[in-house]
């Protein structure tokens, strides 16, 4: 059976010339700046391997071809699809078109998404990076191109767009206390994840003021399908004894599992137990489900992603840190504790 051939990157090439991918990127543009000697070095590397830009972007130095990179670590997310929405439209806006790659939440693959990009000569890229130890590696191959981060996965020396899940969090469990729920359990997220961490911190300290102590679900190693195990877990949790008196759930699409769980046993939001979400996805406003949760304002957020990085393409060196207050939106999967409603 024959085999593809892998194809060269821009990393094969700055390795096999022992220099960085941002110098790569300037030798093969004939940057003034690179020395005749490392251009032969990185073209003959380039011949060696086959390396070969994208002929579309060829005699395009210089040039802005109205055109954005935007990486996401799960498509099929209707959080990151919701926000890629409304990027692009504000790009259309602005006369860019919009690329977007599916990271699938691996290292690897978001680094060859950004190869491609540099391979195109995009005029900026946004990304929502899987780890913040995945972004310590995007530096050295961006260069200068214009680049801002979205979400919580990143260092604090470049240009970023997130929502405070630790304040989002916060609001939440305060909802709940305020509802009169005592035992409260955190369901969720991956162990390694820094979002879950920022988010079960505010968990912890909303209970923490309340003289609470609430609960924390073990949470799955990296590896596996998350929903899967959150549909499992709620399984597992439904057939134990006492329930506790409201679940905060990490995501939205944590929060659907837990409740096609719920149905599964018979156990009924929100009489017998309040649910609570986070991320506000779409699905989560349909009559059936009205699920209670949190807005992070992915458009918003989408929106000033695209201004913050139009601003760079247009020549603002400045960083840019912008931290959006999120906001709880009520439904109907939380009500009132009985024995807190009793006088």
């Amino acid at each position: 059976m024959r085999t593809m051939k892998k194809r060269a990157t821009i990393k094969d090439v700055a390795a096999l010339a022992g220099v960085s991918f941002s110098t790569v990127s300037r030798a093969l543009d004939d940057h003034p700046g690179i020395s005749p000697d490392t251009k032969e070095r990185v073209r003959a590397a380039c011949e060696r391997i086959g390396y070969v830009r994208n002929i579309a972007a060829q005699g395009l130095t210089g040039q802005s071809i109205h055109t954005l990179g935007m990486i996401v670590p799960d498509v099929s997310n209707p959080y990151f699809s919701g926000m890629a929405t409304a990027i692009e439209q504000r790009a259309a806006e602005k006369g860019y078109r919009l690329l977007l790659s599916n990271s699938m939440r691996d290292q690897e693959q978001e680094l060859k998404g950004i190869d491609s990009f540099l391979s195109r000569k995009i005029d900026g890229i946004l990304i929502a990076a899987i780890s913040p130890q995945s972004q310590a590696l995007h530096k050295e191959m961006l260069g200068n191109l214009p680049c801002v981060y979205m979400g919580v996965n990143h260092g604090e020396d470049c240009s970023y767009v997130m929502a405070d899940n630790d304040a989002g969090a916060y609001e939440a469990v305060r909802y709940l206390v305020g509802l009169g729920h005592r035992d409260i359990l955190f369901f969720g997220g991956r162990e390694t994840s820094r979002t879950r961490t920022l988010r079960l911190q505010g968990f912890r300290r909303a209970l923490t003021e309340a003289g609470l102590e609430g609960r924390c679900l073990p949470a799955p190693s990296e590896g596996g399908l998350m929903r899967q195990w959150s549909y499992e877990r709620a399984l597992e949790l439904f057939q134990t004894r006492p329930l506790p008196d409201a679940i905060f759930a990490y995501s939205d699409m944590t929060a659907l599992k837990i409740m096609e769980a719920a149905e599964e046993c018979g156990i009924r939001i929100p009489e017998d137990i309040s649910l609570l979400g986070y991320d506000n996805i779409s699905f989560a406003a349909l009559p059936r489900i009205h699920l209670t949760t949190v807005s992070q304002h992915k458009f918003r957020m989408g929106e000033i992603a695209v201004e913050r990085l139009l601003g760079q393409i247009r020549g603002n060196q400045e960083r840019t840190v912008d931290l959006l207050r999120p906001e709880l939106i009520i439904r109907s999967t939380c009500m009132q504790k009985k024995e807190a409603a009793m006088p």
